[in-house]
């Protein structure tokens, strides 16, 4: 698959550059006190979570065109541009294998459900932005269900992460956040009103579509 020329997020946001600019200012905020509330009440519980381990790049994790564009922002000032076209094609090619079930994420759930959860219960991939060795390669500015993995709760009560994350929880007495309230802190913010997968918005960037930031 031939990737075209890359484009700046600025340029393709044209008339609301100067939102985007403020949008990811406050979600930098938004991230940053997170972050700390998620280190004091995951302190001195030995989570599995470490740089190699790379179980939760293989989930599907939502995120907002927010929240990509602090992810691709990074990836524009780390990554030189060869990889970021990599990143890009990686991205395509997931987004034709499972074509179907993206473009539905962006229609209302089916007739009788509350969410896509039905929908997404079979469509994991291995991320894009995921390095090589097993390392996020936008890690600081990581998505916040990525943040919030492995160490929330579900809306049941249940850990919100992977079966190494529940297994070193099991037992304990904990409090924790829940990863759905904390994420519903980005909606007072811009550009996103939307939340779909990477290969969804790495197709729409590679088309140069400014449907990117809607």
């Amino acid at each position: 698959m031939t990737v075209p020329d890359l484009v700046s997020l600025s340029r393709l946001a044209g008339a609301r550059a100067a939102e985007l600019d403020e949008g990811l200012t406050a979600l930098g905020a938004l991230y940053q006190a997170v972050d700390v509330h998620l280190a004091a009440t995951a302190a001195g519980l030995a989570l599995p979570c470490r740089r190699g381990c790379d179980a939760c790049c293989r989930e599907c994790v939502f995120l907002t065109p927010l929240e990509f564009s602090a992810v691709w922002r990074a990836l524009e000032a780390q990554e030189t541009e060869a990889v970021r076209r990599q990143i890009i094609d990686d991205g395509r090619r997931l987004y034709a294998l499972h074509r179907r079930v993206i473009e539905a994420l962006c229609e209302p759930p089916p007739a009788g459900a509350v969410d896509h959860f039905g929908l997404v219960q079979d469509l994991g991939f291995r991320c894009p932005i995921l390095g090589p060795k097993g390392s996020c390669r936008a890690y600081s500015a990581r998505e916040l269900y990525a943040r919030l993995f492995g160490q929330s709760f579900n809306e049941e009560g249940g850990v919100y992460g992977c079966h190494l994350s529940g297994a070193a929880l099991c037992g304990k007495h904990v409090t924790l956040l829940r990863a759905r309230s904390a994420a519903l802190k980005l909606n007072t913010l811009p550009f996103t009103g939307r939340r779909q997968v990477f290969p969804y918005y790495l197709e729409l960037l590679a088309r140069h579509d400014p449907a990117l930031f809607l």
